[in-house]
């Protein structure tokens, strides 16, 4: 007793001595790092998605008479795309300034210009008048990014009066807000005054046509249906286009593939189901000349292509059908499953039969079991009716495990059909019951016991 109670005593004193030791060395560890690297003074914290950061990058491309130009800040970018005209000629080299003057204020650049690319700096200044002037029309409290826009917008005291004479005389301060956000400057609005007038689209909102800009609708989009022939559409279902990424070009492939009477609302189903013009045109060119879009519609919702078709082609089946190309798929036969079959020595197997082995689930695997247990050139009908009895290869082994070696596959499959098992028959054996025929074993089983 007194062994143990010094024995215990020693453990405690050496655990103390050690954590002592330990936190000496930590305080040490601790004193060096301080010393060696002294704490650094905080770096700002940077709030994302901020517009009001003077100077700003810029990229810029010039296509044709127009200038496309990408503003950068921290943690955010986007584009705008300006006339030549208003840039002036453009000085190329470096050290080049330019600026962009408009009644909400000035957008001052410097950096450099390389032919039709270039990149710098930009500052914007506001007009602190206009800023005035909107205030007192009830748009207070406006953000220095909403000024930006203001001006990209093009949105100055004349802008209001464009509005009054179209018909949009009183616009709340979430619909100014709006319109500067979604660049709705009077170039576009006119394009959509001249569509509702044209199409007799009457009492559009301006939330409605906000909410149209949002979604990507413009004059011109509409207008594409209506040369195509689809005159009575409201403007719900033009965005219910644009949404499912249905456009006049989509429509018009169609056409061109002979497919002249589609419906709108058959143009967004075929759409909501990937069924596109080079879809159908690829089945085409395989030679599936009378394929319907109902029949494309099925394949594509069935996940078959043309490349699964060709997979079967290349291995010999030449004439396989839409509707046989559809079931191969449903039932899980790809090429595959073909090839590991043929390198069995299973070849020129029909599609048909190939369908019914993979539904009862017949692969190389299972083949490859019997042939390793001594079972060769097996008929695939043989297979396949062991496979539907339930024989496998492990359960051939496991008789072979206890002796029965020559075991005949019809044999396996009579023994499987009345519940005999390798485990019955080691069950039997420690009652006593050894040195049994398979078939004595059996009728042990058909008896109950």
């Amino acid at each position: 007793m007194n062994h143990l109670k010094k024995t215990i005593m020693k453990k405690i004193i050496y655990s103390t001595f050690a954590i002592a030791l330990m936190i000496l060395l930590s305080g040490n560890t601790y004193a060096q790092k301080k010393k060696a690297a002294p704490k650094k003074e905080e770096e700002p914290e940077y709030r994302s998605s901020r517009w009001d950061i003077n100077p700003g990058a810029w990229t810029g491309d010039v296509y044709k008479d127009r200038v496309y130009i990408q503003f950068g800040g921290i943690h955010w970018s986007f584009g705008h795309t300006f006339l030549l005209s208003e840039l002036g000629t453009l000085p190329s080299g470096k050290d080049v300034q330019f600026q962009i003057k408009r009644e909400a204020g000035d957008l001052a650049f410097s950096g450099s210009f390389d032919g039709k690319v270039g990149h710098g700096n930009y500052h914007f200044t506001e007009n602190a008048a206009l800023r005035s002037w909107l205030e007192q029309k009830g748009y207070s409290n406006l953000s220095n990014d909403l000024m930006f826009r203001v001006f990209l917008t093009d949105i100055d005291k004349n802008y209001f009066d464009f509005l009054k004479t179209n018909g949009y005389e009183k616009i709340s301060k979430n619909q100014f807000k709006d319109l500067a956000e979604q660049d709705m400057n009077r170039r576009l609005l006119q394009e959509y005054f001249e569509l509702f007038k044209k199409e007799n689209y009457s009492d559009v909102s301006l939330d409605k046509i906000i909410e149209l800009r949002e979604h990507g609708v413009n004059a011109e989009f509409i207008s594409g249906f209506h040369e195509l022939g689809y005159k009575n559409f409201s403007l719900d279902q033009a965005q219910e286009l644009r949404d499912h990424g249905v456009s006049p070009d989509f429509i018009t492939d169609f056409k061109e593939l002979g497919f002249s009477d589609i419906t709108l609302e058959r143009a967004v189903e075929l759409r909501d189901h990937g069924v596109t013009p080079e879809y159908v045109s690829h089945f085409q060119k395989q030679g599936y000349k009378d394929i319907t879009l109902e029949r494309a519609q099925n394949l594509r919702d069935h996940g078959v292509s043309t490349d699964y078709i060709a997979s079967f082609q290349k291995l010999g089946y030449k004439n396989v059908s839409l509707e046989k190309a559809q079931e191969l798929r449903d039932h899980g036969v790809g090429t595959d499953y073909i090839s590991e079959l043929s390198a069995l020595g299973y070849k020129d197997i029909p599609l048909d039969q190939l369908q019914d082995l993979r539904d009862h689930g017949v692969n190389a695997d299972y083949i490859r079991e019997f042939k390793n247990l001594g079972y060769k050139d097996l008929p695939l009908e043989t297979i396949q009716e062991l496979r539907d009895h339930g024989v496998s290869a492990d359960y051939i082994k496991g008789f072979q495990e206890l002796g029965y070696k020559d075991i005949s596959l019809r044999k396996a499959q009579n023994l499987r059909d009345r519940g005999l098992t390798a485990d019955y028959i080691k069950k039997m054996k420690k009652k006593g019951m050894t040195n049994l025929s398979l078939d004595e074993y059996a009728r042990l089983r058909d008896a109950g016991m």
